[in-house]
């Protein structure tokens, strides 16, 4: 972010559309938890097919793909998984594309290319269905706690952000020395604030990669959150928005303390 461009309502501004990213992908990932609940439910229901029995002569040949039991699967999954509001703006796949990309392609295939819904595929698909509930649900936990710093950051932020900006519209350049001095003490009091933000954000951003299980090279939930704003880290970026706005207000306060003479030696 760039500290030069807008005035200080660009952090409270940034730090709301942070949320609503937030709030979005929670909806989203509750909508997807509950539909993979509904599909579980249908799944369970559907019977496992057995093998033909009897001698290969009188077996009747089967379509592949085409029982009962991978038809009512399918049905299931197009119902439920493929029906969230918002599948089609951020999936938009296929059949097999979805079931691959929730499990795995060889579940797909054995979803779409089998003979036969048997009871090591249903096992498999329930594994598999298992496992995103989890991921859905831990993910749920992660966003409430991204929530939740967002708004402690905003807490401090966004007053302080509003300081930052009535300080820059005043003549601080010209104050009184004994202002000026007023000016600098302030400012390093603003400073520690942000200082203990970025602390905190950087603890929380740490927790998230360790609940998770993030390996090193893997994104975090932030870029993953915000990947379609223009800020991959919004507290951090609003911390150095307002450093910087810090920083040139010092040099200003700094250059006028050094230009001006206190009273009492103007006195002496």
């Amino acid at each position: 972010m760039d500290a030069t461009d807008g005035d200080a309502f660009e952090v409270g501004r940034r730090l709301e559309r942070a949320r609503t990213a937030v709030r979005r992908e929670r909806r989203r990932t509750a909508d997807e938890l509950r539909a993979l609940g509904d599909f579980e439910r249908h799944v369970r229901d559907v019977e496992a097919e057995s093998p033909d029995v009897g001698p290969p002569a009188a077996r009747a040949p089967v379509v592949a793909g085409d029982t009962d039991g991978l038809r009512a699967v399918r049905e299931a999954y197009r119902e439920t998984v493929m029906d969230v509001p918002h599948y089609e703006e951020e999936y938009a796949d296929g059949y097999v594309e979805s079931l691959t990309a929730e499990f795995s392609g060889d579940l797909a295939a054995a979803l779409t290319d089998g003979t036969r819904f048997n009871a090591r595929c249903k096992r498999a698909l329930l594994d598999g269905i298992k496992a995103g509930r989890t991921a859905r649900a831990g993910l749920l936990e992660l966003l409430v706690e991204e929530r939740d710093s967002l708004s402690a950051a905003a807490e401090t932020l966004v007053p302080l952000s509003a300081e930052l900006s009535d300080l820059q519209h005043r003549a601080v350049g010209s104050a009184p020395h004994g202002m000026l001095d007023a000016h600098g003490a302030r400012l390093a009091v603003l400073e520690r604030k942000c200082e203990t933000v970025a602390e905190d954000r950087q603890a929380v951003l740490f927790e998230q990669r360790r609940t998770a299980g993030l390996p090193v090279e893997a994104p975090d939930i932030p870029v993953y959150v915000y990947q379609e704003l223009p800020f991959d880290y919004p507290v951090m970026a609003a911390v150095a928005y307002c450093r910087q706005a810090i920083d040139r207000l010092r040099e200003t306060v700094d250059a006028a303390m050094a230009a001006s003479t206190p009273d009492r030696e103007r006195v002496e």
